[in-house]
């Protein structure tokens, strides 16, 4: 999500509109550019007033103080925005490894499509430890013709010394040409591709989109992971 927002100047000029859902300490206010538009959506009001307080976290103040911040459930907050607002749309409102399907749902997508201009950008976290997420997003956006990509950046290494942790990040976008212009080109063999390269996302043969109506999480469940890595 960073290398995507350091280039919302180049994908949509020095006033680019951002939308960002999900607070938490405000990490992402600090890739706002001078000129800017963002707007941060938030559901919880007692994140806002940790993130705001600088005694606790510096992002917001150092960076961003004036941002508007529009506390409510970002689904019916985005769906009262003009139509067209913004060049990119960030979903990060995942709490640990907790699931808002009402989020990921074909209708919740139709909500952010028609919040984002024709060649918009939507980017959505789905690091998650019990959860394979990608189906999900590889469904919606075949459905809808969109192009698609994950970059998957790896954790620290086996050691566990480091800065980062591991992260994936989905963009979505309804024109090929705003996604090459994103990722440089997709490297077409996961397989192959060198970490943290954008790479097509992954569909799931007969996987049925998430809808308002049913969202089931049991195909998407890592089990391995649930029961700790043990074969049985």
């Amino acid at each position: 999500v960073g290398l995507a927002l350091g280039r919302a100047d180049a994908l949509a000029g020095p006033d680019a509109a951002i939308g960002i859902v999900g607070l938490g300490a405000g990490t992402l206010a600090c890739y706002r550019q001078p000129g800017q538009q963002w707007t941060i959506f938030e559901i919880d009001p007692a994140m806002v007033d940790i993130a705001r307080d600088p005694g606790k976290f510096t992002f917001l103040s150092d960076c961003a103080a004036d941002t508007p911040i529009v506390i409510g459930d970002a689904r019916l907050q985005i769906a009262q925005q003009p139509a067209g607002r913004f060049d990119i749309l960030v979903i990060d409102a995942f709490s640990s490894d907790a699931i808002p399907l009402h989020l990921l749902t074909s209708e919740a997508i139709g909500i952010y499509k028609r919040a984002l201009k024709p060649d918009g950008v939507l980017l959505v976290h789905i690091s998650n430890r019990f959860f394979g997420l990608e189906p999900v997003l590889a469904a919606e956006a075949k459905a809808r013709g969109w192009s698609s990509a994950i970059r998957m950046d790896p954790g620290p290494p086996e050691d566990g010394i480091g800065d980062l942790t591991g992260s994936n990040w989905v963009a979505l976008t309804a024109t090929p040409r705003r996604m090459q212009q994103l990722t440089g080109g997709l490297q077409p063999r996961r397989d192959a591709a060198v970490d943290g390269a954008w790479v097509p996302l992954q569909a799931r043969r007969g996987f049925a989109r998430w809808t308002d109506d049913y969202a089931s999480t049991l195909p998407v469940l890592l089990w391995k992971n649930i029961i700790g890595g043990r074969d049985e």
